[in-house]
């Protein structure tokens, strides 16, 4: 039975879906950092949301306060829908190159408000022919964001400001912006229409006074310019029954995704007793980078999956599910049909066989020169772990320098939302190597399975505290004490005077030969 998105999957589902195009052709990340959508299309088209944050005990989202209630988080996730549609739609249509060589001879806060206004119209149009229902609900927000902020309900210095603040024309400008949008879209449709465009951008720029002054909250913002007032009371929204129940969806799936991410950070406090990182962090991400660096080492994940096939696992005996309490209903039915098979059994133990793993990846400043190939073959040995272990929720992965950041917890599914951690792997900072150790061991003795891994890649280098060496040696030999099987993948000779398990290699096809193969011994050696 598949399980509910989580909400990142959902959203990035919802986008993508919308926009027609694929991780690798944008970028959406999301960030708690940033107060309002920004749009970067240098080198590649690159959109950034920013995500709610919780302030005195109410939401704050684009600049907007919302209570923390039923009605204020319906405004606050209408106001987010509104954002992923616009900026999706952006993603689908909008060409912001034919507008390079134009603006530079131009005023920076004029272009781009000249820019907005054309393509804006363009994403209303897209937004108008794909999901009729979603603009509704969008000139809906419009019209209460407006009204929200009138005149009278601001402190302006003169009455030009004031104006500046209305969307509405006298009878001759509201005819030439009519003429306009409809010159912007018979241009568009051309087949000249980067050049034609031009002409359309020349008439804005010289009536710059029909372009509105302030930018709405849910749309792109650039630098230096003019913001709808800052943390304004949120809006009071009634959507659509279809845009109703998007933005249900979502207030249940954050709510979902905040009590995980808590619980998460929470359970790890207690293995950190003792331990040096400075915190513990669950990191953002970036799923295009992941989704490129798959297509690009799609041969290697091949050579690896069919190698780690062949390693015999316990796990794979057909007689090993005849074993535990008869289930009634199973055998009855079996006996009927004159049928007999071992899934009339329950079994009330974890399968014998059955492997967990952890894996630790070095992301100190000391292995800089080689993070790249690190990086790829996290991914190369993430995207074989479900399948070698049998279950998502039988791997876990992380990163360490002075903190340590959880890529997947073993109660995660490897989805979108971790892959998308994988994709945005960083490095810097000390190398924490026996406290990481330590710590996955710590995670592991907790875990009924009977053969246990923890896969470490790094180049061998602990640095961070005095007598980090020494501590080290410790927590090497307590964990091959343990009966854990500790397995080394690293980047520099180092790796192999320092654990007896490892594989190294200095590009990532060795990288992956030689971990197959310490992979094979170790597992040989534990049955």
């Amino acid at each position: 039975m598949e399980k509910d998105p989580t909400f990142f999957e959902f959203v990035y589902d919802l986008f993508y879906k919308t926009s027609q195009r694929s991780p690798e052709d944008v970028s959406l990340v999301f960030s708690k950092k940033v107060q309002y959508p920004a749009i970067n299309f240098v080198p590649q088209l690159e959109i950034t949301m920013p995500l709610p944050r919780m302030q005195d005990d109410n939401y704050v989202f684009e600049g907007m306060v919302f209570e923390n209630s039923d009605n204020g988080r319906r405004g606050m996730w209408g106001l987010f829908l509104a954002s992923i549609y616009h900026l999706a739609a952006h993603a689908a249509v909008s060409e912001y190159f034919a507008y390079v060589k134009w603006s530079k001879s131009k005023t920076k806060e004029v272009y781009w408000r000249v820019i907005d206004f054309i393509e804006d119209v363009i994403v209303e149009k897209y937004l108008n022919d794909i999901e009729p229902e979603v603009s509704k609900n969008i000139e809906n927000i419009n019209s209460r964001l407006l009204l929200s902020n009138k005149p009278e309900d601001v402190k302006l210095k003169n009455d030009h400001q004031k104006n500046n603040l209305q969307i509405y024309y006298n009878k001759k400008d509201k005819l030439l912006v009519k003429k306009i949008k409809e010159e912007i879209h018979k241009k568009r449709e051309g087949k000249a229409h980067k050049e034609d465009i031009i002409s359309c951008v020349d008439m804005l720029y010289k009536n710059r006074h029909l372009l509105h002054q302030e930018i709405l909250p849910y749309c792109e913002h650039h630098e230096d310019e003019r913001l709808l007032k800052v943390e304004k009371n949120g809006i009071d929204f009634e959507p659509s029954e279809f845009f109703e129940e998007l933005i249900n969806k979502l207030d249940e799936l954050w709510e979902i995704n905040e009590s995980a991410r808590a619980r998460i950070l929470r359970s790890y406090k207690k293995h950190l007793k003792g331990l040096h990182f400075d915190s513990i962090i669950i990191p953002a991400g970036n799923l295009q980078n992941f989704t490129k660096m798959k297509s690009e080492n799609i041969p290697m994940l091949r050579r690896i999956r069919q190698q780690l096939r062949m390693v015999t696992n316990l796990e794979d005996d057909p007689k090993i599910d005849e074993i535990g309490y008869i289930n009634m209903q199973h055998a009855i039915q079996a006996i009927a049909s004159e049928t007999w098979g071992g899934e009339i059994f329950d079994r009330d133990e974890l399968r014998r066989g059955e492997e967990a793993w952890v894996i630790l990846v070095d992301s100190s400043a000391s292995v800089k020169l080689k993070f790249d190939k690190i990086r790829e073959f996290t991914l190369c040995i993430a995207e074989s772990a479900s399948e070698l272990t049998g279950k998502s929720d039988a791997w876990s992965l992380y990163t360490f320098d002075n903190n340590l950041s959880i890529i997947k917890d073993f109660k995660e599914r490897y989805g979108n939302e971790v892959k998308a951690r994988i994709g945005d792997l960083k490095n810097g900072g000390l190398s924490l190597l026996p406290d990481a150790l330590e710590l996955a061991s710590r995670v592991l003795a907790a875990d009924p399975r009977e053969r246990k891994y923890i896969f470490i890649i790094t180049d061998g280098h602990p640095s961070g505290y005095e007598n980090i060496d020494e501590r080290f040696q410790e927590v090497v030999k307590l964990i091959e004490m343990s009966g854990v099987i500790l397995i080394a993948i690293g980047v520099s000779k180092k790796i192999t005077r320092r654990f007896r398990n490892s594989a190294r290699g200095s590009d990532l096809k060795q990288l992956v030969s030689k971990f197959i193969t310490a992979y094979r011994s170790a597992s040989s050696d534990a049955l």
